[in-house]
């Protein structure tokens, strides 16, 4: 990393997911498309918390405006139900595939997002308490063990160069905020109209 990442600090739900759409809102001044990078530990929450962008849309840019990209998986949906594509993106193509993508922002969710991507505006890390990270590997690898033996050893997020990143910021996501914050966004949205 060349340049300096400002350290946005660390945010508990709702004030966090305000604080990510500040920061987005402010990016989009300036820029015609964002990036959003999503990292975090195994169990840490990022499909479920990338999957409700893709559902209600993210603050107040609808679904439409967004592409939710988690674990290499294209997440659309018409209404509720999800439709996924499995994607083969590779760094060296990543800009590419991103000037090709009609969007205001892309949300992309992975364990390491720097193995995919080369840069983003804005990385989000997702922190749990570790024993509910535990429960939920539990309750996810119930029937291969030896996946939870491996994932619970994970204690840190690696980034593989290049890669830059502007902005950084942890939230902690303990619970469901994220359904509750963007099903608000979304009423909020449709009442605006």
């Amino acid at each position: 990393m060349t340049e300096k990442i400002q350290d946005l600090g660390t945010f508990d739900g709702i004030e966090g997911m305000e604080r990510l759409r500040l920061e987005a809102e402010d990016l989009l001044l300036r820029s015609p498309k964002i990036v959003i990078a999503v990292a975090g530990l195994p169990g840490s929450g990022k499909t479920v918390f990338v999957k409700d962008f893709a559902r209600f849309g993210f603050g107040r840019l609808g679904k439409r405006n967004l592409v939710v990209i988690d674990d290499n998986t294209l997440y659309s949906t018409p209404f509720w139900r999800l439709t996924w594509k499995k994607l083969n993106l590779r760094k060296e193509s990543w800009q590419d595939f991103l000037a090709s993508r009609d969007c205001r922002a892309v949300i992309f969710s992975n364990w390491v997002p720097s193995r995919f991507l080369d840069s983003a505006d804005i990385l989000v890390n997702l922190a749990v308490p570790e024993p509910r990270r535990l429960s939920r590997l539990r309750k996810r690898e119930k029937r291969h063990p030896e996946k939870f033996e491996i994932q619970q050893k994970k204690t840190t997020l690696p980034v593989e160069p290049p890669f830059s990143v502007g902005r950084s910021m942890t939230i902690i996501n303990d619970t469901r905020i994220s359904f509750l914050w963007c099903l608000f966004w979304m009423l909020r949205r449709g009442l605006s109209l």
